[in-house]
């Protein structure tokens, strides 16, 4: 058995609460997250995780699971997407609860990050039409531009899609594209 450095049980640790919180997430998702373990490095640590039964791989799907059952969940995979677009300058993220996917903080505001399916408009605009002062920036994840005309919830910094290969296209006023 090969013994491993600090460094890599530092990132094993740090691989396995993320996923342990996330349940589910791309393996690009965290070779984002950590560029300095490069392609093979972190493949090889997915490796090590996955046979000490620690969390599943699906290389296929390109996913990490926190358990053999995981599913891929739409919502959190897009919102920590967007999450990686904050990085480095997220100071502490956690998955939220419906209708939130998930919060982040940076050292000066708290993002909320909102997943809306397509046609579900509606019951996300009752479900969030409360907002308080002081409560989090709103960043509202749709699957198409057409939507935005129809999210009608206080609290929205801005609206967004993510692309398949995770860059994020940011939309501010209904239908522009933020340049």
């Amino acid at each position: 058995m090969k013994l491993v450095s600090k460094e890599q049980e530092n990132h094993l640790l740090k691989i396995t609460r993320l996923v342990s919180v996330y349940r589910s997430l791309e393996i690009a998702q965290l070779g984002r997250l950590f560029p300095e373990l490069g392609e093979e490095k972190l493949k090889m640590l997915l490796g090590r995780l996955e046979k000490s039964g620690r969390l599943a791989v699906d290389t296929e799907k390109g996913m990490v699971h926190y358990t053999k059952e995981g599913t891929y969940n739409q919502a959190v995979i897009a919102a920590f997407w967007v999450l990686l677009d904050f990085y480095p300058e997220i100071t502490y993220h956690t998955v939220s609860e419906y209708p939130v996917a998930l919060t982040f903080y940076t050292d000066k505001d708290i993002f909320d990050v909102i997943y809306v399916p397509f046609e579900k408009e509606v019951v996300l605009n009752h479900a969030l039409r409360v907002y308080g002062e002081g409560s989090p920036h709103r960043l509202v994840i749709v699957e198409h531009p057409e939507q935005i005309s129809r999210i009608h919830f206080p609290g929205i910094t801005a609206y967004c899609i993510v692309l398949p290969d995770g860059k994020i296209q940011y939309f501010r006023k209904q239908g522009e594209k933020e340049s």
